[in-house]
């Protein structure tokens, strides 16, 4: 989905059913929507910064709040809503209002967090993940320090070698030659084709 769609906003116009094509065909639906979508919005933001509205306009559903004097507005704008990707989002509508059409809470022993939609429910178990635990990228064995070296490469009880194996030597050297190669045109070609089946993404 384009960078210019702002995420929690397109989450919470998922969960309260925004991408419905029909609801284009009667205003007053849609702002009733809408509306009921911005008290999603508040139920996601500090007391201070609520006071979010929301309304069906000529170019899609728009919603507004202003904090501290300064007004944010986001739009779903008639492209996203006719899209493909609004399409499918609404077909996820009745299992995302199960889940989230009230809040819904990660509970971890003696703590308990509240989820508004799959965004929050993700950074929560990552936060909780991410407790005593420090994590570090290495572009090569000569950034570590001795100590971390031994420990992730080196000590034999606890490293793990796996072995690749290249099976047919032409097509490993046109798909790098497609993915590192110079020209751009390849890569994106395979991108395109191949983003909605990625399982596991390192950014």
């Amino acid at each position: 989905m384009h960078s210019r769609y702002t995420r929690f906003v397109v989450e919470q116009a998922a969960i309260g059913g925004a991408f419905d094509a029909k609801l284009l065909l009667s205003a007053e639906e849609a702002n009733r929507v809408a509306a009921e979508i911005a008290k999603r919005l508040d139920t996601l933001s500090e007391e201070t910064e609520r006071g979010w509205t929301g309304r069906l306009g000529n170019e899609g559903f728009i919603f507004r709040r202003q904090v501290r004097g300064v007004t944010e507005a986001h739009t779903l704008d008639r492209a996203l809503l006719g899209s493909l990707e609004a399409r499918r989002l609404n077909e996820r509508r009745a299992h995302l209002q199960e889940v989230y059409g009230s809040p819904a809470k990660l509970k971890r022993k003696d703590s308990e967090t509240p989820v508004y939609g799959p965004r929050t429910l993700l950074e929560a178990v990552f936060d909780t993940g991410r407790k005593g635990i420090t994590l570090q990228r290495y572009k090569g064995l000569g950034e570590m320090n001795p100590e971390q070296l031994w420990e992730t490469t080196l000590n034999r009880d606890v490293r793990t070698l796996l072995q690749v194996k290249i099976g047919d030597l032409g097509e490993a050297d046109e798909i790098f030659s497609r993915l590192m190669g110079d020209i751009v045109e390849p890569r994106r070609e395979f991108i395109q084709a191949n983003a909605l089946a990625v399982a596991n993404l390192d950014v």
